[in-house]
């Protein structure tokens, strides 16, 4: 019994935590209660093997044909949000999905560029690729237009023959033109984590609407308000097969079905409701934006005179401020990162709007008092009780964009 107490005393000390947090944390997200129905019920105890269109019932699990629609479900909600005609949520997580995808198509030897990390490319990408032996280039990166150096990087194409480009940013204020690189025998391999709801909101551009050479793959917990799974689309059938043929068995065996269900849920609500989440997420970050710099002084980077194309926005701050500022938000916690790198002019904050976007905190007063909560965590010496003031007159955390109480599955 002690051992319980102990337990229930975590998850209340977890759950208590999250409830006085002033959520911006750019790689997170929330469930709503219709999405978390398929997590308690017992589709995560029982196995299948391949996926729709390679299922077999030959040395397959026995009822696994009855998980074999929500496989289906899955590929005819990301053909409508992602134009998507092939698609495998098989996978884990963002990570589990880009190695999986990586050991499915690559062999060793194969060339491949990569975004940097002072670029905002993922930081686990490049150590990936050397363990599994691929000789990688980095693409060349355009400062001042926050974007890919395209002609240089499709010089670099022909010149090293490169076989993929293996595109992963996890920093991304933002949209990359990814339409201009040279594909006529290069694949894109596109993490679009990131952007994934944007994308089904229709507030981005599906890649896969640029060229049948491009795979687009990731996490989908971020922008995405679903579960920590993964997902992968391409409209090529040539690599959708040997993907196919790869996953699983071969690299995954157990793929998680309350989660792949839970993903399905979480696809038909940005059917229903991703267009206007997706616009709330932005609109967001582009009103706070300015609210930081005209208000309080703060220099947000804008392009083509927006401060933000995606759910992100990067406060650039010096140094020791930037440090200031991370460890009074980790005091009080409000939840953003530390970024310590060229994108962000060598030091700043990482914000991410799609959280409050998501309990609809997008009114002048609450999105006042963010901006008034952010400025002063600058400053060594703050005020902490008028900053927990400031907190508790947000809003309640209400989910926003999502099915009502009286709509649920009674068989779970």
């Amino acid at each position: 019994m002690e051992k319980i107490e102990y337990l229930n005393k975590l998850i209340d000390d977890f759950n208590n935590f999250h409830k006085i947090t002033l959520p911006l944390c750019a790689a997170e997200n929330i469930l709503s209660d219709f999405c978390k129905l398929p997590l308690s019920s017992n589709l995560q105890e029982h196995y299948i093997m391949g996926s729709e269109y390679s299922y077999s019932n030959k040395n397959n699990f026995i009822g696994s044909d009855y998980l074999l629609p929500f496989y289906q479900m899955i590929s005819q909600e990301c053909n409508l949000l992602f134009n998507a005609k092939y698609t495998d949520a098989r996978t884990f997580t963002g990570m589990n999905c880009l190695t999986t995808l990586l050991m499915s198509l690559t062999n060793i030897g194969d060339k491949l560029l990569i975004l940097g990390d002072e670029w905002g490319g993922h930081a686990s990408v490049k150590e990936v690729c050397k363990r599994l032996g691929l000789e990688i280039y980095f693409l060349p990166y355009d400062f001042s237009n926050f974007d890919i150096d395209y002609e240089a990087a499709n010089k670099l194409i022909v010149q090293h023959n490169i076989k993929y480009i293996l595109l992963a940013p996890s920093d991304l204020q933002f949209i990359m033109d990814v339409y201009k690189f040279n594909l006529d025998s290069t694949v894109l391999l596109y993490d679009i984590s990131q952007i994934m709801g944007l994308i089904a909101g229709k507030c981005v551009k599906s890649p896969l609407d640029y060229s049948d050479n491009i795979v687009i793959f990731g996490g989908t917990h971020k922008t995405f308000p679903g579960p920590a799974s993964g997902l992968i689309m391409t409209n090529n059938i040539s690599i959708h097969n040997k993907l196919d043929s790869q996953i699983n068995p071969k690299y995954l065996r157990n793929t998680q079905m309350h989660q792949k269900v839970c993903l399905l849920y979480a696809l038909i609500e940005m059917e229903y409701f991703g267009i206007e989440y997706a616009h709330n997420i932005i609109d967001i970050s582009n009103i706070l934006s300015l609210k930081l710099c005209e208000k309080h002084d703060f220099y947000i980077p804008q392009k083509e005179g927006k401060y933000s194309q995606t759910h992100q926005i990067f406060i650039y701050l010096p140094h020791k401020i930037t440090e200031v500022f991370y460890n009074n938000a980790l005091t009080l916690g409000i939840t953003l990162n530390s970024k310590y790198k060229r994108l962000f002019n060598d030091s700043g904050i990482r914000l991410g709007t799609q959280t409050i976007a998501r309990y609809r905190w997008n009114d002048e007063y609450t999105l006042d008092n963010i901006a008034s909560i952010l400025s002063d965590l600058r400053y060594e010496v703050i005020d902490k009780q008028k900053i927990k003031k400031l907190m508790d007159k947000l809003p309640d955390k209400i989910i926003n964009y999502t099915f009502n109480h009286e709509i649920k599955t009674e068989n779970l």
